[in-house]
């Protein structure tokens, strides 16, 4: 089992990259926030990888982390029954491990669903098959974060005519600083608008 990998950037593509590792291309599947974070960055790289083998198709991929959190974040999500590992990696790449771990530890499958675009009975069993294992994790210390604000600035900028992938990526980009709704719209409408 490949548990890291460290190496240099070949390609990022929109959902993977290729590292160059002592002259040996790994192609990584990775979350779209970690590419994000990968496009600005030079030199070497070191990537938290999990090797997944589909033995319907007779394939493996590997897949790649900038954080160990999202690694362990991953693997939890693996673990239930439905949610395979392009899954994982959908919910993932539309929110962050805090928002993921508060929405589950608060029940909130309205937010699971508007978020990730999970269907309904998927974010519920993702739900009870989470719970309890989230709160014998590190993660249970997100457990105070206020989901209800992040999903009010979301719905008002897409009610301003903007698509829920933008209006998430831009929330990503706020300022922590930013605690009201109007104060988080706000800045995200001015990171949307020099686009």
């Amino acid at each position: 089992m490949i548990s890291f990998l460290r190496g240099e950037i070949i390609e990022l593509g929109k959902s993977f990259m290729i590292l160059d590792v002592q002259g040996v291309g790994y192609r990584l599947h990775m979350p779209v926030k970690a590419l994000d974070i990968l496009a600005k960055t030079t030199g070497e790289v070191k990537v938290y990888t999990q090797m997944f083998f589909n033995q319907r198709e007779g394939t493996s991929q590997l897949y790649g982390f900038i954080k160990k959190d999202d690694l362990e974040a991953f693997n939890l999500l693996t673990s239930i029954s439905g949610i395979g590992p392009k899954n994982a990696m959908h919910i993932l790449s539309s929110m962050e491990i805090g928002e993921l771990a508060a929405a589950v530890l608060k029940e909130d499958a309205d937010y699971l669903r508007k978020i990730s675009g999970l269907g309904p009975k998927t974010a519920k069993r993702l739900i009870v098959e989470l719970k309890d294992k989230i709160d014998k994790t590190v993660f249970a210390q997100f457990a105070k974060i206020d989901l209800s604000q992040e999903s009010e600035a979301m719905d008002a900028l897409i009610s301003l005519g903007y698509s829920k992938n933008l209006a998430i990526e831009a929330l990503r980009k706020i300022s922590k600083k930013n605690v009201n709704v109007e104060s988080k719209v706000k800045e995200a409408l001015r990171i949307l608008s020099s686009k």
